[in-house]
């Protein structure tokens, strides 16, 4: 079984941040900027060609709106399903927070059922998914991110270690880098891999203990220079 880790395209809080190096302006549950929609349908088209080896058999995605949306040319251009995955989200949770450092931050609840709907009609949507949201817990700490990318390995391992899917993965950038140490079975890092706005990165034998190899991290060979974006 092979995986790959794809980060969601440039998002309305990623421009903010982009324009002004600071979160004031932020949303709880920011969706693609037009640049983050054309960089979407690039690795799609990227995935679909066979660009990045094999493309993906089986796609699943966070369930927040930027991810989704991310994933959805994907699976239009594979003919899969988004199965929409309750721990793929990015560290800390959905956050409804002003941007200011001086202002708590406070846990959203997601979108509903039916506006995640409206993203997609593939989207799976999984229990956790209720009509107010999908997130009922507090602000994630970062120390607790670790354990659910183990998780999330798990999960993958338990439905399909043993096989030969390609098991796509859509998710965020910070995020990614526990489940990079996950896969890889680093216990901690003191650095930071860069994870572009739609970035792949893929791992193989992740079903093989001890054989489990990055084999790259972080490419975007199907953006074009002035649509890289962090």
């Amino acid at each position: 079984m092979d995986l790959l880790l794809i980060r969601h395209a440039q998002s309305e809080n990623n421009l903010v941040w982009a324009q002004t190096g600071a979160s004031v302006g932020r949303v709880p549950d920011p969706l693609l900027t037009p640049l983050g929609e054309q960089q979407a349908v690039a690795v799609a088209e990227a995935l679909a060609q066979g660009r990045y080896a094999a493309p993906p058999t089986v796609l699943y995605a966070s369930l927040m709106s930027r991810a989704v949306l991310t994933a959805v040319p994907i699976a239009d251009a594979l003919d899969l399903d988004v199965q929409g995955h309750p721990d793929l989200f990015e560290v800390g949770g959905p956050l409804d927070w002003s941007g200011h450092d001086d202002v708590p931050r406070r846990a959203h609840r997601g979108a509903g059922r039916a506006a995640l709907r409206e993203l997609t009609p593939r989207l799976v949507l999984p229990d956790d998914a209720q009509a107010d949201g999908w997130w009922d817990g507090p602000v994630e700490a970062d120390a607790d991110a670790p354990e659910r990318a183990r998780r999330v390995v798990d999960s993958v391992l338990e439905r399909h270690g043993g096989t030969d899917e390609v098991v796509g993965l859509v998710t965020h950038g910070h995020f990614s880098q526990f489940l990079i140490r996950a896969l890889l079975g680093i216990p901690s890092m003191t650095g930071w891999v860069d994870i572009l706005n739609t970035s792949v990165s893929r791992f193989s034998n992740v079903d093989v203990p001890g054989r489990t190899s990055a084999t790259w991290i972080n490419r975007v060979a199907h953006l074009t220079p002035d649509a890289v974006t962090d």
